[in-house]
């Protein structure tokens, strides 16, 4: 069977698809034939010895990327049994236009939202920006959006929340919710009297990692809590992040050490305690799922995925709100927990969110395609 997989990121790069799509594609090119389109800050040597990496540099005149992406996906897609589409949607919906190959897409948020709540241009929630009407350009790029989703033969969505978001959206095709997974290890003995903090993360704005800062003032003030964070990631907000440590005199506690993966990411994880994501939207977030795996306490914002995941403080806590005397005093309230929630979250993990059945589940899905 021929396969072609399109993401927008992929290793070097760090996130969720970056360490799922190799890990599909490793599995599906042992008796398939496979290849990869992504894009990349740079172009690197692929040592995939089973199947293709084309990798499209991302910073590069918009207009100019798109066109390459479409030659690209049709090129390589004309000979493609299907197509997964784990990024790059839109450029798969055009290019479709001509290959007219079968396509599974990976559904994990609303593109378009992220995008004008990345840029400061709205700041309506995930759910409430479904339901209301905007300006021209925001209306047809929504339009744009369920086009393409629409076309899908098969959607995979992590979580029941995306699930009924597709649905909102007129799609009533194949729709399938397979949950997200991370790597089964061995338990860590941690010692909690380190408030040892860690966030990985893209830092972008709907993560909120300034209101996170903010709440540690307070818990630090307030509460009197010693503690250290550091933050694993690289995004548009850096420059703003660190001005805001700065201001906000966490410097001595706070810091920012870029994208890290592989062994290196492992060790924040194992010698950390507690993993904080107060992000606006989750659909079902990886990180998430590793600092379970990791037994690191989880404070959380409850939307989306992380409520589903976490339920009502049985896996983790969540903050009732982005108040941010809200999120410190869940902080706290994390802090001051003697419960054996991290074992309990380790071994939901382990059970419902082990990642060799989640490619598992994905390879029966693009395999029933043929």
């Amino acid at each position: 069977m021929n396969i072609l997989v399109t993401t927008g990121i992929f290793p070097p790069d760090v996130g969720g698809p970056a360490k799922f799509v190799p890990l599909i594609a490793d599995k599906l090119s042992e008796k398939n034939n496979l290849k990869v389109i992504t894009l990349s800050e740079k172009t690197v040597e692929d040592s995939h010895n089973d199947y293709e990496v084309f990798r499209i540099i991302r910073n590069q005149n918009k207009v100019s990327r798109f066109i390459k992406t479409l030659l690209l996906i049709i090129k390589n897609g004309k000979d493609a049994d299907v197509i997964f589409v784990n990024g790059l949607w839109l450029e798969v919906y055009i290019s479709n236009w001509f290959i007219r190959k079968k396509t599974i897409r990976k559904i994990v948020g609303d593109p378009v939202w992220e995008k004008f709540y990345t840029q400061y241009k709205t700041d309506d929630d995930f759910d409430t920006f479904q339901e209301k009407k905007y300006n021209t350009k925001v209306q047809f790029l929504k339009f744009v959006r369920n086009a393409a989703l629409k076309s899908s033969n098969t959607v995979v969505v992590p979580s029941y929340h995306l699930l009924d978001f597709v649905k909102k959206q007129g799609y009533n095709g194949r729709l399938i919710q397979v949950n997200n997974g991370t790597e089964k290890t061995k338990s860590i003995k941690k010692n909690k009297a380190d408030n040892k903090f860690l966030i990985v993360s893209r830092l972008v704005r709907h993560k909120n990692i300034d209101l996170v800062l903010k709440s540690l003032v307070i818990l630090k003030n307030e509460y009197k809590i010693d503690f250290t964070l550091s933050i694993v990631g690289e995004g548009p907000e850096h420059k703003s992040l660190i001005n805001l440590i700065n201001k906000l005199g966490l410097h001595d506690s706070v810091k920012i050490v870029g994208a890290k993966y592989g062994e290196e990411l492992k060790s924040f994880y194992q010698f950390s305690n507690y993993f904080i994501q107060l992000s606006s939207y989750e659909g079902m977030p990886h990180a998430i799922l590793e600092a379970m795996n990791y037994e690191l306490t989880i404070i959380a914002s409850n939307f989306g995925g992380n409520f589903e995941l976490l339920g009502d403080n049985d896996f983790g806590f969540t903050s009732s709100s982005l108040d941010i005397e809200t999120v410190a005093n869940t902080i706290y309230t994390a802090i001051k927990d003697n419960s054996n929630i991290t074992a309990k979250s380790k071994e939901l993990v382990n059970i419902h969110y082990n990642i060799e059945n989640t490619i598992n589940k994905f390879s029966e899905i693009i395999l029933d395609n043929e």
